[in-house]
């Protein structure tokens, strides 16, 4: 057998392997208090990239649906970001009632805020390096912390939050607890959750407000 055709060969035998770390991450997280759905977001992950949309709900009524895509570096940060927002009940195809992007440089952000009615204006806020975009109620944004964190060997760190929704930066806490478990810890809010040895998000709860999340694949 010629080397080419040897090289050929392992080529054949290695293209199912490398197509298959290149495929796409898709999921969805359920957010549940009772019988009461309060959040659904699906998503999908790539290498330098996560995408998704969310719907946030109050009880059985969907009050609003955010549309997401972030660019990923290696330390799980996102230093740019477009967020688009709808009412539950606007239709489809229909224009976001606001977008937003969003640039992370150093330590400051700059939000160019899109409304139908308000135009276009630009914002800029102070936050820290490498800080954790926060969405509420999104676990695919909070999932980035505990990826994070379990590029460390550290049974605690502290990592910058930036919340989208208000422009503050809070500096929390993503701690190891016995086997798959840890907490996220922002503000005075605790997050206890299932975490796999890359940091993905398996389930959890959310203490104080009678939360359960609960993770599915996605198609």
């Amino acid at each position: 057998m010629t080397q080419a055709v040897v090289v050929a060969a392992l080529a054949l035998l290695m293209a199912p392997a490398q197509a298959l770390a290149q495929a796409p991450e898709q999921g969805e997280f359920a957010i549940t208090r009772g019988a009461d759905t309060v959040a659904l977001e699906r998503f999908t992950r790539e290498d330098v990239e996560l995408k998704g949309s969310l719907v946030r709900s109050a009880g059985s009524a969907a009050r609003e649906r955010v549309r997401y895509r972030a660019v990923l570096v290696d330390d799980q940060s996102a230093p740019l970001i477009d967020v688009s927002a709808w009412r539950a009940d606007d239709p489809e195809g229909s224009p976001a009632r606001q977008s937003a992007r969003v640039i992370f440089k150093d330590d400051s952000v700059a939000i160019d805020d899109a409304g139908r009615q308000s135009g276009v204006f630009t914002r800029v806020f102070p936050t820290e390096r490498a800080a954790i975009p926060y969405l509420n109620l999104s676990t695919a944004f909070l999932e980035q912390a505990t990826r994070r964190a379990a590029q460390t060997d550290r049974d605690s760190l502290a990592v910058p939050f930036f919340n989208l929704g208000g422009g503050q930066t809070v500096t929390g806490t993503v701690r190891r607890l016995v086997g798959d478990s840890a907490a996220v810890r922002i503000g005075n809010i605790e997050f206890r959750v299932r975490v796999d040895a890359a940091g993905r998000i398996l389930g959890g709860t959310v203490p104080s407000q009678g939360l359960v999340i609960t993770r599915a694949a996605g198609g």
